[in-house]
Formats: C-alpha cells, sequence, structure tokens
C-alpha cells in the first residue's frame, strides 16, 4: 500500500464515479474491529490450518478421482406439494444427464460417495455450515468421503442457501453453485458438462489475459501492473510446452476485443481483471448489468460517462458464441453474485447491514456464460466487492513500496492448466482464507481484550486480504476440469489455410477453360472434380462402414503382443484383458475382466470404460462430419 487512503473496486453504473470513495487506512482499521470474526468462523479456520496436507481430503484419497473423492448434489428444501417442489422436480429432470454421469464416476465402488441431498435431506432455512453437516453424518476435520463427498453443487438461490453457508463449505469442501432463471438453461449446462467430459484434451490450448489500465485509475493500474500482466508471464515460462498464452492488456482490453474472447474465438482458460459495475439496491438494472466488466473503453473517474458501450454484461454474448471447454477467472466486484448485505460498511456507527440488493443473486454473466448452447464449464469470481490491494503488499525494506503476492493465483491457475478439477484448484484461496481469517482474529483480539498496540496498515491489509480470499466463489459444478473445444468441420476450413488445387491454365482454352474440373482429359480419365468427387464418395463408405461397429478391447502386461494385435495382425497373441463391442442399432457385446477367482477387476475396468467413452465420443464426432458433408442433410 503506498498511500494512507485505499480506492475500493467498483464503479456505479449510473454515475461512473466509485461504488465507494476512497477511504483512509485508519477508517479502515476502525471497520475491521467492529467485523470481528465470528468464533464458528475461528474454529472452521483453525481446524483447517491444523490439517497439515495440501488438501483437507482424508489422507489416501486422491482429489482428482471421483470414486475415491465422492460427489454430491445439494438442493434447498421445498415442502411436498408446492410450487417450489413442483420447479426443484423440473430441474433435477433438466440436470438428469449431468447426475447420471457424476453417480457412475463416484459411486462406482461406493454409492455413498454420490449424494443426492434433496427431500428430507436437502439443505433448510437457516441451518449452519455444521447443522448441516452433522444431519448429513459428517464432521469437522479432514474430508472423509465416505461419510460425505468432498464435491458438492449446489443447485439453488443464495437466498435459499445463503452465500455465507457457501463460504463456510468452502474452508473444508470443494464447492459450486449454479442458478439459472429457466429450466432450459439447466439442461443445457448439464449438457455441456456431460459433452465436455469424454473429450482427449489437445496437446496445446490457449489462455487469455484480458486486463484494463483505465487512465487516472489506481486500481486498475494495480490490477494490470502487479496482476494480469505478471501472472501472464509466470505461466507463459512454466506452461510454455502445452499452453499459448495471449495477452489484451491495457488499450488492448477492448469490450470488442472481450467479446471475441467470449464469442467464436474462446480460449480455454480466461483470465480478467477490470472494475466490476455496480447499481443501488432496486435500481432496475441491478439484475441484468450488476457484476459487468468495465473495458478500456472507459475514459476513467474523471472522464464524466458511463454507458453500457463502455462494459461487457450477460446480454452482451452474442448467440453465435461458442464457449464450449471454457473456465472464467474474474477479479472484478461482484463479478460472481452479489449479497442482500454489504459486509465492508454500516450505517453510521451501530451495527446495521446495509441492504445493497432486494435479495442476493447469482451475476447474470456467469449465468448466460453457463446456462447456454455451446456454454462454459465454470466461472470463478468475487460475491460482493473485489479489493485492488488484495494481492499487493507493503514491502518493510523500501518505504512506500509494495510487492505483488501472487502464489495463491499462481498455484490456482497453475492446477486449472494442468487439468485438475476447479474445486480442488481454488482450495488454495479456501487455505489463504482460513489463515488469513485466524490471523486476522488473533489481531483483533489482541487489540480489543488486551490493549496490544496493532498498526493500522497491518489490520486494514489483513481485513482486506481476508475478505477477498473468502469471497471468490466457483459458478459451475466444482468437479469440472478445462475441457477441450470440438472443432466443427465449418470452423476447420474457416482457420485452415487455403489451398489452391487447381491445375495450371490452358493458355488455348480462352475465357471458357474449365481448368480440367469437369472434362475428361485426352486420355479418357475424368476430370479433376469428378476425381475428387468419386475419392469423397470412396471414403465417406468406409468411414461410414467403420462406424456401424464399435470395438475397444483392452490388454494388460504384454506391450509387444498389444502392438500387433493393434496393427490388425491376428497371429498377435496377447491376451485381451476386457472387450466392448457396440452396435449402431445400440447392441452391446461386453467382457469384463475378472481374476481366478471371478472377482471384477475394478481399476482395469475403470481404464476400460474410459476407453470406451472416448471411442464413442469419436464416433459420433465422425458421424456429425459425414453427414456434414453429405449436401441437404445438417448434423
Amino acid at each position: 500500500m503506498t498511500h494512507d487512503t485505499l480506492a475500493f473496486n467498483g464503479i456505479d453504473g449510473r454515475t461512473g464515479a466509485y461504488l465507494l470513495p476512497s477511504v483512509d487506512v485508519a477508517q479502515l482499521a476502525r471497520m475491521a474491529l467492529g467485523h470481528s470474526v465470528s468464533a464458528i468462523e475461528r474454529d472452521e479456520a483453525d481446524r483447517r490450518l491444523a490439517v497439515d496436507i495440501d488438501y483437507p481430503l482424508k489422507e489416501g484419497e486422491d482429489p482428482d478421482d471421483l470414486s475415491q473423492a465422492g460427489w454430491a448434489v445439494v438442493f434447498a428444501f421445498a415442502r411436498k406439494g408446492s410450487e417450489a417442489e413442483t420447479h426443484q422436480a423440473a430441474i433435477r429432470e433438466a440436470l438428469g444427464p449431468l447426475l447420471a454421469l457424476r453417480r457412475s464416476q463416484a459411486a462406482r465402488r461406493d454409492a455413498r460417495r454420490y449424494r443426492e441431498c434433496v427431500g428430507p435431506d436437502a439443505y433448510r432455512p437457516g441451518e449452519t455450515k455444521q447443522q448441516f453437516l452433522a444431519r448429513m453424518g459428517a464432521g469437522p476435520g479432514p474430508v472423509d468421503p465416505g461419510k460425505f463427498p468432498y464435491y458438492v453443487l449446489l443447485v439453488a438461490s443464495p437466498e435459499e442457501i445463503p452465500y455465507r453457508v457457501q463460504y463456510q463449505l468452502d474452508v473444508q469442501y470443494a464447492v459450486g453453485r449454479i442458478h439459472f432463471d429457466t429450466v432450459d438453461e439447466y439442461a443445457h449446462y448439464a449438457a455441456n458438462v456431460v459433452e465436455a467430459e469424454p473429450r482427449p484434451r489437445p496437446i496445446t490450448r490457449t489462455m487469455a489475459f484480458w486486463g484494463v489500465e483505465n487512465p487516472d485509475d489506481r486500481a486498475t493500474h494495480a490490477s494490470a501492473r502487479h496482476l494480469i500482466a505478471p501472472l501472464a508471464d509466470y505461466l507463459e515460462r512454466d506452461q510454455a510446452d502445452r499452453w499459448q498464452v495471449a495477452r489484451f492488456i491495457g488499450e488492448h482490453a477492448t469490450k470488442a476485443r472481450l467479446a471475441t474472447l467470449l464469442g467464436a474465438d474462446a480460449p480455454s482458460l480466461l483470465v480478467t481483471a477490470s472494475h466490476g459495475i455496480g447499481f443501488p439496491a432496486g435500481d432496475p438494472r441491478q439484475r441484468s448489468d450488476q457484476g459487468a466488466l468495465l473495458c478500456q473503453d472507459w475514459g476513467g473517474p474523471h472522464s464524466g460517462s458511463l454507458t453500457p458501450d463502455h462494459y461487457f454484461a450477460g446480454d452482451d454474448i452474442t448467440a453465435d458464441a461458442d464457449l464450449r471447454g471454457l473456465v472464467g477467472f474474474h477479479f472484478a466486484c461482484f463479478g460472481a453474485g452479489t449479497p442482500r448485505y454489504d459486509d465492508f460498511t454500516r450505517k453510521g456507527d451501530g451495527p446495521a447491514l446495509v441492504d445493497i440488493a432486494p435479495h442476493a443473486f447469482v451475476a447474470r454473466l456467469p449465468q448466460r456464460m453457463l446456462g447456454r448452447t455451446r456454454g462454459a464449464l465454470a466461472c470463478i469470481g468475487h460475491v460482493d466487492r473485489a479489493w485492488g490491494s488484495s494481492f499487493l503488499q507493503a514491502d518493510p525494506r523500501h518505504s512506500g513500496a509494495v510487492t505483488a503476492q501472487l502464489a495463491v493465483f499462481e498455484s490456482a491457475l497453475k492446477r486449472l492448466m494442468e487439468g485438475r478439477r476447479v474445486g480442488h484448484a481454488m482450495d488454495y484461496f479456501d487455505l489463504r482464507y482460513a489463515e488469513l481469517a485466524s490471523d486476522l482474529a488473533t489481531r483483533i483480539e489482541d487489540a480489543t481484550k488486551y490493549d496490544v498496540a496493532v498498526d493500522d496498515h497491518e489490520l486494514a491489509q489483513l481485513w482486506i486480504h481476508t475478505n477477498d480470499a473468502r469471497d471468490y466463489a466457483v459458478i459451475g459444478d466444482p468437479a469440472v476440469r478445462i475441457g477441450s473445444r470440438a472443432i466443427p468441420p465449418a470452423d476447420r476450413v474457416r482457420r485452415g489455410a487455403a489451398v489452391d488445387i487447381r491445375p495450371a491454365a490452358d493458355p488455348a482454352a480462352g475465357d471458357n477453360a474449365d481448368y480440367g474440373w469437369l472434362r475428361r482429359g485426352p486420355d479418357g480419365k475424368p476430370g479433376v472434380l469428378a476425381q475428387l468427387a468419386q475419392s469423397t464418395i470412396d471414403t465417406l463408405r468406409r468411414a461410414v462402414s467403420d462406424v456401424l461397429s464399435l470395438e475397444v478391447t483392452t490388454y494388460a502386461g504384454d506391450v509387444p503382443g498389444a502392438r500387433v494385435a493393434a496393427s490388425g495382425d491376428a497371429t498377435g497373441h496377447a491376451p485381451p484383458k476386457a472387450y466392448t463391442c457396440c452396435k449402431i442399432d445400440g447392441d452391446t457385446v461386453l467382457s469384463v475382466p475378472v481374476d481366478e477367482h471371478g472377482v471384477v477387476d475394478a481399476e482395469l475396468w475403470r481404464i476400460h470404460e474410459s476407453a470406451v467413452a472416448q471411442a464413442r465420443q469419436q464416433r459420433a464426432d465422425t458421424l456429425r462430419l459425414i453427414l456434414s458433408l453429405l449436401p441437404g442433410i445438417a448434423p
């Protein structure tokens, strides 16, 4: 922190002014003293810090394997016969493909590792995290997935299951939330996740950094230079062999550029840093535009104007946007959602919280990104305010200097890029919150109970950092990974290099030359186009024949023999351990691997099932490609 006053993130969508005026450090320290960490939060933080491992799962459980880590979906309680119960049943039906997928993955070995918390098991109004988990048979300490799964998807509005419960669960568990306005959006999201899950990941993927640096604006100046640019540098070096890193910082971070990144040219991972747009409670634009991302097009706090042309909102995503496989990470106020009450201001000197919205809600931008056909997999962002100084720390070696503290950001993004699940990657922020909450509680206790002098800068910084780490939330299924994108045939043509395959022109042929495309040559052979058409027909005939039946064979141990079999040589003597044949009409033949005692080899069967799933997806892609090449048939 280089100043005795701090500029908050967030711009008022009506006026273009800051949502909160600059606050001096002493005032912020007094606010921190008035927001003591609750005893429950303090206990949770201390228990988390007592777990001496890099994730809070019970020792021996793998967070990347859902059959070990487990997966749960939690609905809000709805009374029998009520309109809410009818609506919830429709949502569950829309999510059916996603629930079936997670059940097949999590309950493969132990049925307890898949949970649907609905009806009597649903979250009940007013419950704390501890009360809910106690009903589920779980308790504090490392997560035991045999009692309650590690990955938890909340399917409810933040009025039905409050954000504070999500924060508290997140200290132990990997938690995400979805809440859409229509049942169709739930169905679209489920389809997007199921489609992305089995697809093989490409060797090289793209990560894009987009960060504004608005004129005369301290907050975005800091985020562009001390957050976005160094993160891009670090990850470009660290992941150079597998990722392409694109940067759009400062003058390049326009609304038009963001429209392409959230349009037809979406990367696999998008990281943004900007002001988030906010509106006062009751403003008709709050529900649609709060949390929208302010772009470089805005002239800064002294420009005197702000219009929708200056920010990117959920409704700016176009109908043809293809966000499949995308995970977004947004550093902006209200980028994930808005609570009903503002945790950071008070009415006068009293304890009452300030209403900042008629009710808590999920931001429209992540809703639109996830709940559409060809939508994204997850968004990570802030609930409530983002803090411009949360990634900066005063440097005691140099008066007035600051250093960037980016290890948490670097670690979380690196996990995402290495294919780890989103909820597990965000565990770095949860651990940071636990550590800071414990430290903050201790310093507040020192100042209020023991009259120990506490430096205002230290207290203000601890409070900012604690709230920043707590307020990150995953919108989406926390068990998703960054996906790969199936590029349609039309896109392959558009993005590929043009090749001119015409033969050299015959000068004697004049304007009527057909370059040998149609007419037969002197030797009587068909022209180029006719040859190409016949070749295409032959290729399609072979391809259709190949996809009529799908066979997957899994071998174990005999690598040379398996290679011979893979070459098509029937003389290969590698004994197959598992076999699946799927006919185009749905008939399926299975041979399950068993040992000498007749017990199923579960691990080998899991590997075989994964190979079958990939083969099925590739067959479906091939069929779509074939249909796209046939005139008059839309895949």
